[in-house]
C-alpha cells in the first residue's frame, strides 16, 4: 500500500508522475502551459481503481462527458463513500490526505490541482488566518469550479494561446472561490476599495510595455507590484477598469496597430513580435476589439 511519505507528488512533478497514479495517460494537460500553482489534466479512462495516494495540492475531480450517471467509490482520509455521479459533480480533496478511487465503467473526468502557497496567501492577506484546514468533499455542484475546469479545458486545447495569464489568473479565481465555499473559518473575504498606489501602477505596465512579446505570467505582474497575485488581480483591475489578462491583449492590438501601419512586416511577424501564438490569434482579437481585420486595417491605412 502506498505511504504518505513516497506518494506525495508536487504540481512540478505531477506531469511526469502521472502514471504513478492513473493507468492512462490524459488526453489533454497544462504539462507546456508553464502554469504556475495550478496543474490541469482530463482524462478519459476504462474501469479501474485508482490506488491509494497522496498529493501535495488541494484537487478537484470533476466527472464530464458521461452519458449515464455513474457509480463511484471514493475513500477520502479513511472515509469511503459510494456516490452515483453525474456531469459536473466535483470531489474536493484537501493537500496531503489519503485518496483513493474506484469505478466499474468507462469515465471522463477532470483533475484540477492548486499549491496550498497560493491558497494560504489570500487567506493570510483576505482573513488574516496564517492556517486553514478543509474537509473532504465527496459529492458537491459548483457552477464556478465547472466554468473554470472548462475554460481551461478548452484554453488548453486551443494550444494555449492565451499565455501563462490565463491559467494563473484561473488559479487566483480559484484560490479565493476555495476559501469562500470550503473554509470551515466561514470569515468573509476582505475587499479593497482602493486600487493599485500610482507608483506600482506604473511600474506594472512599463514591465508589460517591455516584455509584450513574452509569455508574460500573474505572478510575474504580481512580484513586479510587491503582492500577492490575489490582491494584485483585484487592485488592477480597480484601477484600469480590466483584468490584467484583457490589459495585455488590448496593449498587444495597439503595438500591432502601430507595427501594421508601418508595412514593412507581414501580419505574421506583427503577429510573434506582439506576443500573439500566430496570425489567426492576432486576428481574433483584432476583430474582437476593433471590428475590423489586420488585412483591412492596412489598407485603410494605405488611404489616409
Amino acid at each position: 500500500m502506498a505511504t504518505k511519505q513516497d506518494s506525495i507528488i508536487g504540481i512540478t512533478e505531477m506531469n511526469n508522475a502521472v502514471d504513478k497514479i492513473v493507468p492512462v495517460a490524459p488526453l489533454v494537460s497544462s504539462h507546456q502551459a508553464g502554469w504556475s500553482n495550478i496543474f490541469f489534466a482530463y482524462y478519459q479512462q476504462p474501469a479501474c481503481e485508482i490506488p491509494t495516494h497522496y498529493l501535495s495540492q488541494y484537487t478537484f475531480t470533476i466527472c464530464s462527458e458521461l452519458s449515464t450517471s455513474s457509480l463511484i467509490e471514493c475513500c477520502l482520509n479513511n472515509q469511503l463513500k459510494r456516490y452515483y455521479f453525474q456531469n459536473g459533480d466535483i470531489i474536493f480533496c484537501p493537500a496531503g490526505i489519503s485518496k483513493s478511487l474506484a469505478w466499474e465503467q468507462k469515465n471522463s473526468c477532470i483533475l484540477l490541482a492548486l499549491e496550498p502557497e497560493l491558497v494560504e496567501q489570500v487567506a493570510y492577506e483576505s482573513i488574516n488566518v496564517e492556517h486553514i484546514e478543509f474537509a473532504p468533499k465527496f459529492k458537491i455542484i459548483d457552477p464556478l469550479i465547472q466554468h473554470l475546469a472548462y475554460a481551461l479545458k478548452a484554453e488548453l486545447e486551443s494550444g494555449c494561446l492565451s499565455g501563462r495569464l490565463y491559467g494563473e489568473s484561473a488559479a487566483a479565481m480559484l484560490a479565493v472561490h476555495l476559501l469562500k465555499i470550503n473554509s470551515p473559518l466561514r470569515q468573509p473575504i476582505q475587499e479593497y476599495k482602493g486600487g493599485l498606489p500610482r507608483d506600482k501602477l506604473s511600474q506594472v505596465i512599463e514591465y508589460i510595455d517591455e516584455y509584450l512579446a513574452q509569455n508574460v505570467g500573474l505572478s510575474e505582474l504580481a512580484q513586479v507590484a510587491d503582492m500577492s497575485q490575489y490582491h494584485f488581480a483585484r487592485l488592477f483591475k480597480r484601477s484600469v477598469g480590466i483584468t490584467p489578462h484583457q490589459y495585455l491583449i488590448r496593449q498587444r492590438v495597439e503595438r500591432a496597430k502601430q507595427l501594421l501601419r508601418r508595412r514593412d512586416l507581414s501580419i505574421a511577424d506583427v503577429a510573434l513580435q506582439c506576443g500573439f501564438a500566430n496570425q489567426g490569434h492576432l486576428g481574433y482579437h483584432f476583430k474582437r476589439l476593433l471590428n475590423t481585420t489586420p488585412k483591412v486595417f492596412i489598407k485603410s491605412s494605405n488611404n489616409l
